[in-house]
């Protein structure tokens, strides 16, 4: 194992980096760019703690090996002096090497490159002298990381999508049946990144197809239009939960479940976004079950939890784009794009469902810093929030063996409620399952899901969770 005075320490310093640029909106707003940068940090920092380990660890490779190689030599060639080749035997190291290359130093200068290359406005972290052959290794495995994922770039970023992409704006809505059901502007703009959903998963290398095993199966097949789903009973309950639950004024809503809404929330700029709320709920786990004490055990855990994610915002874009036809279809009749509740309950006489009815002032509860309503600006199936967190909740539940680890979690949504002093109240969970659960149902408390929306993403999100253990479990 790594030497003991090697903790968890630097793994959680450059977390809380990369969540502080989040926050300053550093990485675009989106949670599937946002999952991207700090997967491609912490796998970074696995795989130099992974690589500086006496005795090697037994846990696959993450990185094509002549990548990292052909990284290494890269550096190497850029100051011989250091070595690097030399140093790692095996992708371990002989007893000398521990001397001149220190896990947790590299590890940090990985951190920086990979969170630097993503941020225009990053600051390098200078180099320390004695740590030369550290900062080496980190860099030319964080290459080896921003290499392996250098694809993303150019599809996934674009937040405008070509006109072909079929999606109507707000101003240009037909009432008539084509454009029932289907997704439209509510005023929060332009459909967020439309294409994320094709990039390549990190468990498997490849993008998505249909009938992969990943795709959920809550909405059947035989619904895979909006003529077919919207006169459904099932359509009916979904729709008159939400308009009753979710509405902003709503009376039925609860208190708990109003705070539930908010908790969970953190889709506004300032937060630490979805992403951001699982990674915090990682380090209080971790710190709570001593993880952190080990360095190569909290790498570890960080980097499964974080690939979890990352595979788990391209698995919900692809559904919210593409599903069930899959990225080639150019027909936009074969895709469900399914409208917000906004849309659905402010224009439900277009429905064609005579167990609906419009509310034309209708708003979800979900609101901005000055407190106006917003839905956010993509289809509504599958939940995004769901689908992370049920990827989370099951790397979690992999990583530790077990489901029934109690926690106590927090939310930095500026509408959270607040105990009578002011501080905002956090929430106590037996389980992962459980806080995975509350936090989709939590959308539709909010307004802006269904309940569907929430169960499809629970569903892919353990799935995506699933094939992404293997990259992590060590051998039986």
């Amino acid at each position: 194992m790594v030497s003991p005075q090697l903790t968890g320490t630097v793994i959680l310093t450059w977390n809380d980096e990369y969540l502080n640029r989040v926050r300053k909106v550093r990485f675009s707003g989106a949670p599937g760019p946002i999952a991207r940068v700090g997967a491609l940090m912490h796998v970074a920092m696995y795989e130099v703690v992974r690589r500086l380990t006496l005795p090697a660890p037994p846990y696959p490779e993450l990185l094509p090996i002549a990548t990292v190689q052909a990284e290494v030599q890269a550096a190497d060639a850029a100051d011989p002096a250091l070595g690097l080749p030399q140093l790692l035997q095996n992708n371990g190291l002989d007893a000398a090497g521990v001397e001149v290359l220190r896990a947790d130093v590299a590890a940090g200068y990985a951190a920086s490159f990979v969170l630097n290359a993503n941020d225009p406005m990053g600051i390098p972290l200078p180099v320390v002298p004695g740590e030369e052959a550290s900062r080496a290794i980190g860099e030319a495995i964080a290459k080896a990381v921003l290499a392996h994922r250098s694809g993303d770039q150019m599809i996934g970023f674009d937040k405008v999508p070509n006109p072909a992409f079929g999606i109507p704006s707000k101003l240009a809505v037909n009432p008539d049946a084509p454009l029932r059901g289907e997704w439209r502007e509510t005023g929060s703009g332009m459909p967020v990144t439309p294409n994320w959903g094709k990039l390549a998963r990190f468990a498997t290398g490849q993008p998505i197809q249909p009938g992969d095993g990943v795709l959920p199966t809550v909405l059947p097949t035989r619904l895979d239009s909006y003529e077919k789903l919207l006169p459904t009973p099932d359509y009916t309950l979904a729709f008159n939960e939400v308009a009753l639950l979710g509405a902003k004024d709503s009376v039925a809503r609860t208190p708990e479940q109003t705070e539930i809404a908010f908790f969970w929330a953190n889709d506004l700029d300032g937060t630490s976004k979805p992403p951001g709320q699982l990674y915090t709920i990682t380090r209080i786990v971790a710190e709570q079950q001593g993880t952190t004490g080990d360095l190569l055990e909290t790498a570890r855990l960080f980097a499964w939890v974080a690939v979890a994610m990352l595979d788990a915002s391209i698995v919900a874009w692809y559904v919210k784009y593409f599903w069930p036809a899959g990225p080639a279809s150019t027909n936009r009749a074969d895709l469900l794009r399914l409208w917000r509740p906004e849309s659905a309950v402010q224009q439900a006489l277009t429905d064609g469902n005579m167990s609906t009815a419009t509310e034309p002032r209708w708003q979800p509860l979900s609101a901005k810093r000055d407190g106006s309503n917003f839905s956010p600006s993509f289809p509504a199936y599958v939940s995004g929030h769901a689908t992370f967190g049920a990827a989370h909740a099951r790397a979690m539940r992999d990583f530790y063996k077990r489901d029934d680890i109690a926690f106590t979690a927090t939310t930095e949504d500026p509408h959270a409620t607040r105990d009578a002093n002011g501080v905002v109240r956090t929430r106590d969970f037996k389980s992962f399952t459980e806080a995975a659960l509350e936090n989709g149902r939590s959308r539709v408390y909010l307004g802006v899901h269904y309940q569907w929306d929430a169960n499809g993403g629970y569903q892919a999100g353990i799935a995506v969770a699933d094939a992404v253990a293997g990259l992590f479990n060590t051998p039986a």
